[in-house]
Order: structure tokens, then sequence, then C-alpha cells
């Protein structure tokens, strides 16, 4: 965790600059040790490529038509990253999803098998006719500590009882995204907190998982215990739009598969957001 401990001190350094001491000792607190994928990690990571799945299983399909291959995640090599929360120790997980237009977005409980995660045994099959692979891209995972966004609930939270906060702290946002990935590659990441294209994943995915509409999201806010239910939900993998994958859901466009702590990644939900 030396990389993580490093970055503490970076950000705690800014946070002082610019944060009266009482903010940023709500703040600090707040950041999450999370894994870009990209170029200069440490730890290779491929997406796309040779599809895997259970041997001997049916290839994942969605109201007729086959679900698309994205990649695959040995977490037992990030180990060496050390404990990340919402990101298993060990194992490996094939992610599909119903890519082509029309693509689940996530919004109703009947699309829950436009996506899938295998885990377990795994080997590499042949995609049938009508499925894709996206060519294997060669990324590397990098250690970085997330922040959320200023859309979060709990900037909107902070905003409230110190007024003018947000305005202040959407600029160090900015300036720590850029820190944390300078080359402005797409932003493909496990764990932490989601870099969001609209709002909160949390609640779409506590409403669309458990059959309600996302209409009822407006106000009034949500209940202490539907609150507490949200931060249950939290990113194990980003996937950004990218044209080395064939990858195109809006500009920008990501896909976010969440999961909760006591749940399988079997049970994860996606949403997607556009901009």
């Amino acid at each position: 965790m030396d990389h993580f401990a490093a970055q503490y001190r970076r950000l705690r350094s800014l946070f002082a600059v610019f944060l009266p001491p009482e903010i940023a000792a709500v703040l600090l607190p707040l950041a999450k040790p999370a894994l870009r994928l990209g170029a200069g990690g440490e730890v290779p990571v491929h997406l796309g490529g040779v599809p895997l799945l259970p041997p001997g299983g049916p290839w994942p399909r969605w109201q007729g038509r086959h679900l698309d291959f994205l990649g695959a995640i040995d977490f037992a090599v990030l180990g060496c990253f050390g404990d990340i929360p919402g990101l298993p120790s060990s194992g490996k997980a094939a992610f599909y999803y119903a890519s082509e237009t029309p693509r689940p977005w996530g919004d109703e409980a009947a699309q829950r098998d436009g996506w899938r995660i295998f885990t377990g045994e795994l080997s590499e099959t042949v995609p049938p006719p009508g499925a894709s692979a996206s060519p294997q891209t060669r990324l590397s995972a990098a250690p970085f500590l997330s922040l959320p966004s200023p859309r979060e609930t709990s900037m909107r939270r902070l905003e409230a009882a110190y007024s003018g906060f947000l305005a202040v702290y959407e600029q160090l946002h900015a300036v720590w995204s850029q820190h944390a990935s300078p080359d402005e590659a797409p932003a493909h990441q496990l764990g932490g907190w989601p870099a969001l294209v609209q709002r909160p994943i949390g609640p779409d995915c506590l409403y669309a998982s458990t059959g309600r509409p996302l209409d009822s999201l407006r106000p009034p806010p949500l209940s202490p215990d539907e609150q507490t239910a949200v931060e249950e939900w939290r990113l194990l993998l980003q996937l950004d739009s990218d044209e080395r994958l064939g990858w195109y859901w809006g500009d920008p466009g990501r896909v976010y598969f969440c999961t909760r702590p006591d749940d399988s990644l079997e049970q994860s939900w996606l949403t997607l957001q556009a901009a």
C-alpha cells in the first residue's frame, strides 16, 4: 500500500492549501484506493481478446441475441497492490455485455440478463456466429486514490454545510483527476469512486435492481434506510468508450459494473451513462 500512502500525503498537502482544516478532515477519509487501467502501470491487464467461459457453458444471450465479450480480469495478479475495497483478492472474472444498440442501460430489472459475469474455472472458447469479442488490448494497472465526483450526494451535503465549498472542490477534483490520469486515455478503472458522466450510480443500482422506476428517485430525498442501502453499492469495474476496442457508448459514455459486499460477482448490477 506504499503507493496509496504516498498519494495520500500529496492529497493532504493539496487540500491543506485550498481548504479549511475542518473540511479537509472530512474529505480525506473519503478517498478510495482504485486501479487505473491504462498506460504506464505495473501489472498487465488485457481487455478484449479470446473469450473465456465456464467449460461447456453456453454463450450468454439477451433478448435472442448474443452478448459481447468485454474482457477478463485476473484479480490474483492485482494482489501486489494490497487490499482494495470492492475488489476480490483472488480468482478470475469474465465480463459480458449486450453492447450493440439497442443496449441495456441497467435502468430496469427486466434487463438483468443484458450483462453477465462468470467466475470460477474459465476456459478459452470460440464466439458463435453473431457474437463479437473486442480485439485484445494490453493495458496496465496503476494504483491511485480516487475522489468522489462533485455530483456525489456526500459532496452536496458538504456544500449544504459549507456554502461555497463545491466550487473550490470541483477545481481540486479536476486537478487530482488529471494527476491520476495525465494522458487523457479512456478512463477504465477497477474499484474506487466512479468517474461519473451524469449522476451517482448507487441510487440507480438500488432502484433498478429491485424493480422500482428511476423516476421515484426524484424529490423528496432518499430515506436514511434507502441511503444506507445505496451506499452499499460500489464500483467493481468501469469501462469507458474506447476506439481501440470498438466501444462507443456515448461521448463520453461509460459502463459501470457495481457490486455489494455480501453479493457474489455474478449478482453485480450494470448501469450505463452517456452524455
